[in-house]
């Protein structure tokens, strides 16, 4: 019997977990609709990751819905050469070393953000925290100037609404996107313009050059730094903030667990990425007819890289629905939190260090920490990703 599921539908994704037990049992390589592809298992994400000359890099959101030019997609969208240039400028402004240097920045912003509400014993982490925290990292990094940046949040929660099936909230949402992204035309104009240029996005991207000296468009320019930087770097951080919290309230004793041990901060956020890794799949088209597990596959159909499927794969993660603080082993077993290979989120590190700086800010200022009464998980539209609209929590202030 055909196991259905439609990994494009918001409302299935929601809550997929034991669906998707059943296909890496039973069909780890699956023809969901004609053309859709999904890989479960571990392994077989692994390979196609490791293999993008063969499985070129998909779109984000289904093809009879994209009406975007080729100057118009996402870095996670586009293959080498293309791919290898714009990385290269966003990874030479999130080297390690400069990653570090803004910790002072993120820990301080942390604080500030939590003492606003520590000593009422209760918050909601997604509003109160990780939603406003990474705004201001990456706006320093974006180029936008400071004016800009309270309206990133509603920028970016607008762009994740564009596959939603209530066509008002579309053309809402739409309208928010257009009206921002106009704004950031004339900010990369000025800059153009301009003979003071600061070492950030916007001016790498300006500067960016070809092998034959050509620049990028204006639309390649707004969209690595609106779609890229901003969205990316907002949305992706806030969904493992969320994640981690909810993950460490819902598991009996973690949190107080990480609080006594901070050795446990790293661990708790990697796991975090395993268990409910803010992206649950990507896509791949291959160049050639390939077969998986005695599945054909023909050129040019669309593959989905299960990563929520494959961060769950018992023949790789022992007890893989639990969420341990006793896993060690993500060295030699990587998870897809942030995918893998070339597409790995450029912006990994510097999520990885807001979160625990975020995570220790709390951790200072609460003692004990668990969900309200009645809480429920509510996902986020946006069928890629998975992060909670709220987590609702109450604890026990420790005095500043």
């Amino acid at each position: 019997m055909a196991i259905e599921y439609d990994p494009l539908d918001p409302a299935q994704v929601d809550d997929h977990q034991s669906v998707l037990a059943r296909l890496r049992r039973e069909a780890p390589v699956s023809e969901l609709k004609p053309g859709l592809f999904y890989l479960a298992r571990y392994q077989d994400v692994m390979d196609v990751c490791r293999a993008p000359q063969t499985f070129r890099q998909g779109r984000h959101i289904p093809r009879h819905l994209d009406t975007r030019s080729a100057d118009q997609l996402n870095l996670g969208e586009t293959d080498p050469p293309e791919h290898v240039r714009v990385r290269k400028v966003l990874a030479a402004l999130l080297t390690p070393a400069k990653v570090r240097a803004m910790e002072p920045l993120i820990r301080e912003t942390c604080q500030t953000l939590v003492n606003r509400f520590a000593d009422g014993g209760s918050a909601d982490i997604i509003a109160d925290l990780a939603a406003p925290m990474p705004v201001g990292v990456i706006g320093s990094l974006s180029g936008m100037p400071a004016e800009y940046h309270t309206r990133f949040t509603a920028y970016s929660e607008a762009f994740m609404l564009r596959t939603d099936a209530d066509a008002r909230k579309v053309e809402a949402a739409n309208a928010v996107v257009a009206e921002f992204d106009a704004a950031a035309r004339e900010v990369i104009r000025q800059r153009q313009r301009s003979m003071h240029r600061p070492d950030d996005v916007l001016t790498g991207l300006i500067e960016s050059r070809d092998g034959d000296g050509k620049p990028l468009s204006e639309d390649k320019i707004l969209t690595h730094m609106t779609k890229d930087v901003i969205v990316g770097g907002t949305e992706t951080t806030k969904h493992l903030i969320g994640n981690l919290f909810f993950n460490l309230c819902a598991t009996t004793g973690a949190y107080e667990r990480v609080r006594a041990d901070r050795s446990l901060v790293p661990v708790a956020i990697e796991e975090a990425l395993r268990l409910d890794g803010p992206a649950q799949i990507m896509f791949r088209v291959p160049t050639v007819d390939v077969e998986i597990r005695g599945c054909p596959i023909p050129a040019g159909a669309t593959l989905a890289v299960g990563y929520a499927s494959a961060n769950r794969d018992a023949d790789v993660f022992e007890a893989p629905d639990v969420f341990s603080l006793e896993r060690r082993d993500f060295n030699t077993k990587p998870h897809f939190g942030f995918g893998h290979g070339i597409h790995l989120c450029v912006g990994a590190s510097l999520a990885r260090l807001e979160t625990a700086c975020a995570l220790n800010a709390v951790l200072d200022r609460a003692a004990r920490m668990e969900l309200v009464p009645g809480f429920r998980y509510r996902r986020v539209r946006f069928f890629v990703m998975r992060g909670p609209q709220s987590v609702d929590v109450r604890f026990e202030p420790i005095p500043r």
